[in-house]
């Protein structure tokens, strides 16, 4: 009887997590698009294994440096390359790297916050 039990309250956790996760997974896009600020990202690290590879990146805010972890998406992405980050204006925390927008132009990255020894050292 307790197997029952356990066996329930083990799916009713499984999908209140799932619940949970949709919930704030719309509440993020939500934010970034009514409060999104466009900004400039380096790709810093790789980790993980080829099924769930992601990276870290970091970008600024107000000359505070900030990092987030993404999804790869395994298109030849380098550790030292330049990406499109749109950023919560509420919350500087929350961010998106745009993996499909590269940028390659040193005075946009220059104006974001780099420098030019972020720029050299790929």
């Amino acid at each position: 009887m307790k197997t029952k039990h356990f066996n329930y309250f083990a799916i009713f956790i499984a999908i209140s997590w799932i619940f949970y996760s949709l919930y704030n997974g719309e509440k993020f896009d939500k934010e970034i698009e009514k409060y999104g600020i466009i900004t400039v990202g380096k790709i810093t690290k790789f980790k993980g294994a080829s099924s769930r590879a992601y990276l870290r990146y970091h970008y600024y805010v107000n000359n505070n440096s900030f990092g987030s972890d993404s999804p790869r998406n395994e298109k030849g992405e380098k550790i030292g390359e330049f990406y499109k980050v749109i950023y919560s204006s509420k919350n500087p925390e929350k961010s998106r790297i745009y993996l499909d927008e590269k940028i390659t132009d040193t005075t946009t990255i220059l104006n974001a916050g780099f420098s030019r020894e972020d720029i050299i050292s790929k």
